[in-house]
């Protein structure tokens, strides 16, 4: 089973990120952590980690220490830190996006010596941290051999960023870099495989010959509904997904902006089938995913998707595969955050 953490005690406001080019002696991390009171610090060690083929940068931590330092909705969801303490990896939005990559995949990594292992994509969730791609926790950062730490999120007990981030320039300390946090927006929130194997079931569904997917029935009828939303109308989704479809598309009616969707050029939210190009499923198979304004927003262009459409969505816990770096798809909205789990 997965390790057992305990529920978050506090959460604290990160101010400041002090990194070092070259990994420094454990005393000179003390000085660092010695700015801001004890239990206010967290050390990372941040490297440089092929996944899936793409060299991105990955902080090794101690999931239940750090999970303090990330955003409101990312800090409380033990899921997410248990993930990262079995063994999973942790990845932000940016880089699922950016590269595709499944929740609850399994991909390839490469360590900077090129030691090879494949790792499960445990959860997305957005540190807020600058140049962070993924996490990992310390011993799957010993199995890729990132360095030891180089880098620490200080939080100072003063409420004043600019405290810590002086204080720790104070110290004169050779390759020494320090980034003020504040400011920066908080980030989404969570969608851990682990919570959508509890909301959502586990989907069983059978592979033909010719790569077609048929669910299992009984999972199809408890889950699968048919449901009248605003602008789009008669829609066929997920039970659970229907009150955020539905909110969301009255957000967007009540603004005015219905006219910027399409209902003759909605294409279907359950649809059984792999991603294209792919052996993985794709979320319109757990009737979790739709795809809206078609003609002009084909997959692998950037399409004409109006970005008010894609903010309300994303506020309403869907991400925009227009955003999909590897191979956009602009029509293509699909769940991350569940909002309510009633239905």
């Amino acid at each position: 089973g997965r390790p057992v953490l305990a529920p978050l005690g506090q959460r604290l406001t990160p101010d400041v990120v002090a990194r070092f080019g070259a990994t420094p002696r454990p005393e000179t991390i003390g000085r660092v952590a010695g700015i801001v009171p004890p239990g206010r610090q967290v050390a990372m060690r941040v490297g440089q980690v092929a996944i899936a083929g793409a060299t991105v940068t990955v902080a090794g931590v101690d999931p239940a220490t750090f999970r303090a330092f990330t955003p409101p909705g990312t800090a409380e969801v033990t899921d997410v830190w248990a993930a990262a303490a079995a063994g999973d990896v942790v990845v932000s939005y940016a880089l699922a996006g950016r590269l595709n990559l499944p929740l609850g995949g399994a991909v390839p990594l490469t360590g900077a010596a090129g030691q090879q292992l494949q790792a499960t994509i445990g959860a997305f969730a957005d540190t807020a941290l600058p140049d962070i791609d993924a996490v990992v926790s310390n011993a799957m950062a010993d199995e890729l051999g990132l360095p030891g730490p180089n880098a620490l999120v200080l939080s100072g007990a003063t409420g004043d960023p600019g405290d810590v981030a002086r204080a720790a320039r104070r110290l004169s300390l050779p390759g020494l870099q320090v980034d003020l946090l504040r400011g920066l927006a908080d980030r989404k929130s969570f969608f851990t495989s682990d919570a959508m194997r509890q909301a959502f079931g586990v989907l069983h569904y059978q592979q033909t010959a010719d790569g077609k997917i048929i669910p299992d029935p009984a999972w199809v009828r408890a889950n699968i509904v048919r449901a009248q939303v605003p602008i789009l109308g008669w829609v066929m989704c997920h039970r659970l997904m229907i009150p955020q479809l539905a909110g969301a598309l009255a957000d967007l009616e009540a603004r005015g902006l219905a006219d910027l969707i399409h209902p003759n050029e909605y294409e279907g939210c359950y649809v059984p089938k792999l991603i294209e190009d792919s052996n993985a499923v794709s979320m319109h198979t757990w009737g979790l995913a739709f795809d809206i304004n078609v003609p002009t927003n084909q997959r692998g262009t950037h399409g004409d998707m109006d970005p008010r459409v894609v903010d309300t969505f994303e506020r309403w816990g869907f991400r925009w595969g227009g955003d999909f770096h590897t191979v956009p798809d602009p029509m293509h909205f699909e769940l991350v955050a569940l909002m309510s789990a009633k239905g």
